[in-house]
């Protein structure tokens, strides 16, 4: 069970499934499955979305990001659906693991602006394998807006800084395992990458070990052999 990873009993509970207009659940399925990324304070436990599939695919524009942030134009992780649910969620629908995030409605507007660009959409618990612990009425997924989205080049680059605290995240929450599942589910690794680690250009950059981001740069280059691959 996904949510055995982290105690449940950490997890704010709303009480009955129904609407709570001083709180919000949100599916991280990027960085902000990393720990690091998010506020004190706040408890995460991992979930699964079903029907969709994570891309390289949104393009953050410098002149749009929050005044305290580093100008960048690069390309982040985004969402698409790929397929509608029937009343089963087999080991052939598609899917996405990543973390529930309950949060005070108050703080809605801060996440908001982190994830400019995005249009908030509210998902069906059904479309969800959830911790037991978890009674919101609906999931908030952070989607690409269509005027952000595609894939990485040159100029829209994927930055190193930001690869490696994503998987640093996956890694902590899903092991060594679910980083790779990570990896191997996401479309998109043939697009351009920028080496930013001297210089982190991620606002939210990570500090990790040699020999594990040793790890990550093989786990990528695989990937990437394997998208060219399938691109001829």
């Amino acid at each position: 069970m996904l949510a055995a990873i982290l105690p449940v009993t950490q997890f704010a509970t709303l009480g009955p499934r129904g609407v709570n207009k001083d709180f919000i659940t949100y599916f991280g399925y990027g960085s902000l499955v990393n720990r690091a990324t998010r506020p004190g304070g706040e408890v995460a436990l991992p979930a699964r979305l079903y029907g969709w599939q994570r891309v390289w695919g949104h393009r953050v524009l410098s002149a749009q990001q929050p005044a305290d942030e580093s100008p960048r134009s690069c390309c982040s992780l985004t969402v698409q659906k790929l397929t509608e649910l029937g009343s089963e969620k087999g080991e052939n629908v598609p899917f996405i693991d990543g973390v529930v995030v309950n949060i005070p409605i108050s703080e809605l507007a801060t996440l908001d602006q982190r994830e400019a660009g995005y249009d908030r959409h509210a998902l069906a618990c059904t479309d969800f394998d959830l911790p037991g612990s978890c009674k919101a009425a609906d999931i908030q997924v952070y989607v690409s807006n269509k005027a952000h989205r595609g894939s990485a080049t040159e100029q829209f680059p994927i930055l190193q800084s930001y690869i490696d605290c994503v998987l640093a995240g996956y890694c902590a929450v899903f092991e060594p395992s679910g980083m790779q599942q990570f990896v191997d589910s996401t479309r998109g690794w043939n697009g351009a990458i920028e080496n930013d680690r001297s210089n982190p250009k991620y606002p939210r950059s990570v500090s990790l070990p040699h020999d594990q981001l040793a790890l990550f740069d093989a786990i990528v280059a695989t990937a990437r052999q394997s998208n060219q691959k399938e691109n001829r």
